[in-house]
């Protein structure tokens, strides 16, 4: 079941964006994320959690003119890609993020059939998971792959 995204939500993500390129100076690097980059993440990824006890699949396409394309379900980036071929215009996405709900961040099937599909006109994308994110190089095939969560030294004998 598709649940739509309140205006809300994709209000707090746009302050997000116009916050971070205001920090970036229009500017921010997708493919190796920053600090900047990875609160902006941290933000979709909240929005993508806060629907009612239910974890969408929340997407957000970043165009080559700073322009945000929020939407859920699984269609992901592909409307946005096809409706600009049918115009007969060029489309550069900057970034595809996409959240991945209730497990930790992977590319999907639909993920890579993507990456095939419009990997010329694509230069990054992200998938969000549970405490972690891979960052990938459409051009380059070079990804980041964060986790966040406690990190200790075991205890001697315990190893």
């Amino acid at each position: 079941m598709e649940e739509k995204i309140t205006k809300d939500r994709k209000t707090t993500i746009i302050d997000a964006w116009n916050e971070l390129t205001e920090k970036c100076e229009e500017a921010p690097q997708f493919r190796f994320p920053d600090n900047e980059v990875e609160g902006f993440l941290t933000k979709i990824w909240e929005e993508s959690r806060a629907a009612s006890g239910t974890a969408l699949d929340l997407q957000v396409a970043i165009d080559s003119e700073g322009g945000l394309h929020i939407s859920t379900g699984t269609p992901g980036i592909m409307p946005i890609m096809e409706q600009q071929a049918l115009a007969g215009e060029s489309v550069t996405i900057d970034c595809w993020i996409h959240t991945v709900p209730l497990v930790k961040a992977y590319f999907t099937e639909m993920t890579w059939q993507t990456i095939r599909t419009w990997g010329s006109s694509l230069n990054s994308v992200i998938a969000l998971g549970d405490s972690q994110y891979i960052a990938y190089s459409c051009e380059t095939e070079v990804c980041k792959h964060v986790f966040y969560g406690i990190y200790r030294e075991k205890p001697r004998g315990l190893e």
